[in-house]
Formats: C-alpha cells, structure tokens, sequence
C-alpha cells in the first residue's frame, strides 16, 4: 500500500493548486471579454485593471475552495475507509502495469462503454416518466415517480455497462504496446471527460437555439479552473516544498498568512472602480457572482445615486388639451401592438434589407400620414410587464394585478378587476370595443378582457412551444389581420375602438416565403422577415379601412410591446435589461385631421391611454400615470421636453430606469446597484456608459426625483 503524503503538503498543494487555475481561468475569461467590456472600460488602463481583478479575484476564490476541497478529501480519506480504499487500488494499478500492462484497461473500458449506456438509460426513463408527471399535480407522488424511473434505468444501465465493456477491454489491451497511455491510471478519467465534452459538444449543436440563451459561461469558465487547478497540481507541490523547506513551522505559516493577505488587499484595491465592477458583472462568467460576494462580505454597497438632488419630486402636468376641430367628432380607434418590435429595425426610423427596401411599406406609408415619435419607449422589456402598462395606463409595478389570475401554463400574474382599461374607458363614450390576440398570456382569466364587448384569443393555439415564454413557434399574422378585417365590416356603421395584437416577430423566428426567408438564413434576417409578414397582412387592415370609407375617420396607434437583443451588451432576446435594444419601440399616432410631422417628444406606454380618452372627450384620471399626447401631435412645433421611466422586477433582479430622448439613465438596483448613463445623441447604441462623466447632468437628476419618490410611495 502507498505510503501517506504529509497532511501539510497535501493542503498546501491543493490550495496552491487551486488559486493558479482560478487566476489563469480568471485571466482568460476577462480576456475573453476584452470588446465588449469596452461599453465600461473606454481606455486601454481600464481594461488592464478589469483584466488584473478578475484574475485576483477568481484566483482567491480558487484559494478558497482549493483549500476547503482538499480539506475535504484529506478528512474523507483520513477519517474513512475511502484512503485505503484509493491508495489500495493505485497500489493495485501499479503492480498490474508492471506485470503485464494489457491487464490495466478495465476501468477505462467500463466507462467508455458505461457513461454512453447510463445516459440513454435515463433519456429513455425521461421520456417515458414525462407524459406521467406532467399531467400530475400531487409533488410526492411526481418526487417518487421520478426516483423510481432514475434507480431502475441505472438498475438496467449498470450491468449493462460491464457486459459490454468486455469485448472494449479487449480490444483496448491490443492497443496498449503501441498507445501506452491507454494503461494509465488516469486514462479513465481523462476519458470520461473527454466523452463528457463529446455530450455537450453534440448536445449544443443540435440544442443550440436553446444553448445560445442558457447562462453556461459561468460554469465554462468553473469548469475550465478546475481543470487548470489539476495540470497545476505539480508546479504547486513544488512550490509547497520550498515552503516545506523554510527551517521553522511560523515562517512557513507566516509564508502562507502573507502570500493570502496580499492577494487579498490586491483583489479589494483594483476592484473599487465602479467601471470595472459592472463590466465584471456584465461580461464575465463568475465574476459578477465574486463581486457581489465580496461586496456582501465586505458590505461595499454604496448609494450609487449619490445624495441625488434635492428638492420638489418630479411631477408629469396630467391636464388634457382642447381637441382641434379638424379631427373627425365620430373617429373610430385601431390599436395595433406588435409584440418584439424594435424601432431600429422598421424602415419608418430608418432600417433597410439587404435588397434596400423597407421591411415595413405599409406601416411606414401609415406612420407619414400621422404622428411618428423619433422616440417611443416601452416602460420594461417583456409582454407580462408592457401590456398591462398599455392597458391600464400605469407604470409596469404600479398597474393593480391579481396574483391569483393566471392560467396553468403560467403564472404570470393579470389584471385586478378594480384596474381600468382603455376600452373602460372608451365604451361609456360610445365606442362598441373589440380585442383580437393570440398568445396564452391573454386569456380571459388574466382579466385582459374588461371592458371589451367582444374579445377573441382564439388565435393563441396558432402559437405554441414548449421551451418557455422566449420562444413559441406558429405564424398567425394572415389569421389575425382576417378577424381584425371581419370586426370592421361587421362594425363598419358603428363607432368602434379595437385592439390587435400581432405576435409572429417573437422568437422562434418563422422563414416566410412572402419575405422570401428560409430556416437557413440568420436570426436577424429572419426576424426581419417577420417583420415583412406582419407588415404585409397588417397593410389588408389598412386597406380594408380604406375601402369602407372608415381610413379618414379612425385613429390609428402603433407601437410595440417592447424589443429585442440581438447580441448588444452580450444579450439576446428580452425580459431582463433595459437597454434600448429591449425597450425602445415604434410609436406611432395617426390623428385624421391633424397635421403628419415627426415628434422628438419621449412618448412611453402610458400615454396611450391619456392621449386617447383626451381625443373621445373624456376626462383625465388620477390613475392615469402618463399624460396625454395631444398637444404636440397637433402642433408639429410643439416638442415637449420630458422623461420616460422604466420599471423592471425580475428573478435576475430590480432596474429603474429614465430616458428623455437625448439621455438613458439606468440604475441596477439589485443584486448589485451601479449606474448607467448613455448620451443616445452620440451614441444610440449605447456602446459606452458615461457615468464617470459629468453629461446628461439634468436626466439623471430628473431620474433621482422620480426613482426616490416613487421608492418611499411604494
């Protein structure tokens, strides 16, 4: 049996061995960040820094846990039978190989044959427990189901696994005089790494519209420390051995307490910069995690807002305006949302195809006849929080929900019947009210249908999926734009006010052959596609309202529910950020009579519903968080300086944000507070925070005003 290594230098090696794969890993992932932490980190010193701390801060948490591991392990195989159980079968291992090394591969064949058997042993078990437990609402009987199917695919998998890696080994000892690594000891192991990287690598490519969104960078970057840490568990031995070496115990300790301390003060100094710590949360795998860790431990939060300024809150003028006499007395209203739709990304503000045409002829053609808003934005970046806001006229946080309205698909929350939507709003003022939607989040039980005389969500079968809300698959812009077209013949003598909701530019991206799109072409493109599709079967409604005589005569809002990443700031998709790229839409107000020019007045959600009830002649309500926009629309001169505010509660953490057209100030709250601060004049990508700078001085203390008052209101 192998004699025991000193306890010293067992955990000093581990340790050692720890700290150099987290600092090397560390490096690399900051490394790898190096472009697009430029949106923090605009000079070449500030990138060193951020290099330098996320390699000393990955390396003292490899200290750590390099420390606690091998502690661990020494326990086990010092307190347990574990040791000479290991050390009995490397002893084993060794008189093999010396006798005849054809006799070493056994353990390598188990597990070359047995991680693929175990693995299909419990997908089989997966697919044929998931019909069961899905329909099943008692969690212990699901919990027992589950268990049982685990143990009896391994039950089956393991002998299974060792009658078939006979024939492996065999085949395997043939191999071993001309591949002598094959009788390694740890030839296993480094098999089934490598069969593990094999699973992962084919399961991303054939997964990896679901890969791509998954927030595997973080366990990456784990991954590749902990690899790190075993080639370096030599050179760290040696480096323990010349500790070893110092003659007294407290110098050697004294070494340790020194090498640790230092590390430590060098992680707490080059991590104070703010510009460093959001670009380690932003564009690390681990980093952000570190940081919030530290800062707990340290308590290092700090009001990142400063004192703010002080004085009287911000208050929105909530008055309506006189309506011109040009604007039809008997209007009907048409409000279109188009779920996912970026401004930037409509030919209207100024996107174009490959080809040079516009993906939106017939909104843009619409949008020159009206009102279009050089600068709408949603309140958050998801349908659950901007529809509500859009319905009911308040702030994404402050609308009234029924936690218990929900479906059992999701449990998003919906509407409070004390909310009052703009159709409530609308009917007692003489308007017979449609809705027209199609996405389960709309279904009745969510309450989205009050106030509504007819209300139709049939269309939701048109979109499903079961890969979660960022992601369905269907089409049913032709099905939506045939009912909205029934609606108006139906309703044609009538005064009328109807909502539809067009789904189809949300993830999944459907190829159409009408946008001459195919499944092969990138996200964009077909994102733009869609975009096409809806465009052109949204353009029938128009027509159609042309044909009736009705076009002159109704009021025509379009805008979307929020937007989409498509790699900006490291993100795809939406939900969870509150940059531009998620949250700044098109905003479009069609008024018959008044006069077409394009508004820089910053137009948010809200105010669609103020804006409409100022048009009808109703009044103004103290539930009503936006304010009407009918001044500036029917004054081309009349831009009006204001600020947009933004709400986002996610289980990522809590955003507020503000935005006036010319600056986007953007406060993390939680789980680590930082600002943000973007000149969108400048850069309207918002590819560097000024935060750092003295810019957009009077939207970050309008921002204050608002984010203060509205934390002690709630």
């Amino acid at each position: 049996m192998l004699a025991r290594r000193p306890i010293g230098d067992v955990l000093g090696t581990g340790t050692l061995a720890g700290a150099i794969g987290g600092l090397t890993a560390g490096a690399i992932d900051a490394i790898w960040s190096w472009a697009p932490a430029a949106q923090f980190l605009p000079h070449f010193a500030t990138h060193l820094r951020f290099v330098l701390y996320t390699a000393l801060s990955h390396c003292l948490v490899g200290l750590v846990i390099g420390f606690v591991a091998t502690l661990v392990l020494l326990a086990l195989s010092r307190a347990t039978r574990l040791g000479d159980v290991m050390r009995f079968l490397v002893g084993y291992h060794r008189e093999r190989r010396a006798e005849d090394p054809r006799e070493t591969t056994g353990g390598l064949s188990v597990v070359i044959a047995g991680l693929p058997i175990v693995v299909a042993a419990l997908d089989v078990a997966y697919r044929t427990t998931l019909p069961f437990v899905a329909t099943r609402h008692e969690m212990r009987l699901v919990v027992i189901v589950v268990m049982a199917s685990t143990l009896g695919a391994l039950l089956v998998a393991i002998p299974l696994a060792f009658v078939a890696a006979r024939p492996i080994e065999a085949g395997l000892s043939k191999l071993v005089p001309k591949v002598p690594l094959l009788a390694s000891m740890w030839a296993p192991f480094v098999a089934a790494a490598v069969l593990v990287a094999l699973g992962l690598a084919v399961w991303t490519k054939l997964q990896w519209e679901t890969a791509k969104i998954l927030p595997l960078r973080g366990p990456v970057v784990a991954v590749l420390g902990g690899a790190l840490a075993i080639v370096a568990w030599r050179p760290a031995g040696y480096a323990t051995a010349k500790i070893r070496a110092l003659p007294r115990w407290y110098w050697q300790l004294g070494v340790w307490i020194a090498k640790v301390g230092i590390l430590f003060l060098l992680v707490l100094a080059s991590g104070r910069s703010a510009a460093v710590t959001k670009a380690e949360t932003a564009y690390t795998g681990l980093g952000g995690s570190i940081t919030h860790a530290i800062r707990l431990a340290f308590n290092r939060h700090h009001d990142v807002l400063g004192a703010g300024a002080t004085g009287k809150p911000f208050v929105e003028d909530p008055r309506f305006f006189p309506v011109p006499d040009s604007v039809p007395k008997d209007f009907n209203v048409l409000l279109i949302t188009i779920d996912t739709l970026r401004a930037d990304h409509l030919g209207m503000y100024g996107h174009k195809l490959a080809n040079g045409a516009s993906p939106s002829p017939n909104l843009d053609a619409m949008a020159a006849q009206g009102t279009r808003f050089a600068n709408g934005w949603a309140h958050a970046p998801s349908t659950r929080y901007s529809m509500p806001a859009i319905l009911s006229g308040r702030l994404p946080l402050d609308v009234y929900y029924d936690p218990n309205a929900h479906t059992a698909a999701s449990w998003w929350p919906g509407l409070l019947l004390k909310a009052t939507t703009i159709a409530e709003y609308l009917q007692p003022l003489g308007f017979y009210t449609g809705a027209i939607t199609n996405y389960e989040y709309f279904d009745r039980s969510r309450h989205f249908d009050q106030g509504f005389n007819e209300y139709d969500n049939e269309d939701a079968r048109l979109h499903m999926g079961n890969e979660g809300p960022e992601k369905t698959h269907g089409s049913s812009s032709k099905e939506q734009s045939d009912k909205a077209i029934s609606f108006v013949d139906r309703h044609a003598s009538e005064r009328w006010m109807l909502w539809v909701h067009y789904y189809d530019p949300h993830a999944a991206y459907e190829p159409h052959a009408e946008a001459h799109t195919t499944a092969t072409d990138s996200d964009q493109t077909r994102y733009d596609g869609e975009i096409q599709f809806t465009d052109l079967h949204l353009g029938r409604v128009i027509e159609e309202l042309k044909t009736k005589g009705l076009y002159d005569k109704t009021v025509i809002v379009v805008t979307g529910d929020h937007g989409e990443g498509f790699g900006e700031h490291g993100v795809t998709f939406h939900g969870f950020h509150l940059y531009s790229a998620q949250t700044k839409v098109p905003f479009v107000i069609r008024v018959p009579g008044l006069p077409p020019h394009v508004d820089t007045t910053a137009a948010g959600h809200v105010d669609i519903m103020p804006t409409l009830v100022n048009l009808a002649g109703g009044n103004h309500s103290d539930e009503m968080m936006g304010r009407s926009l009918v001044d500036v629309i029917a004054d081309p001169s009349a831009d009006f300086p204001r600020m947009v505010f933004q709400q986002l509660s996610s289980e990522r953490g809590e955003k507020r944000a503000g935005v006036d057209g010319t600056c986007h100030v953007i406060y993390n709250v939680s789980p680590d507070p930082s600002l943000e601060v973007y000149d969108l004049t400048s850069d309207p990508n918002e590819e560097l925070d000024i935060s750092d700078d003295d810019a957009c001085t009077t939207a970050r203390e309008e921002f204050v005003h608002w984010y203060k008052d509205s934390t002690v209101k709630h």
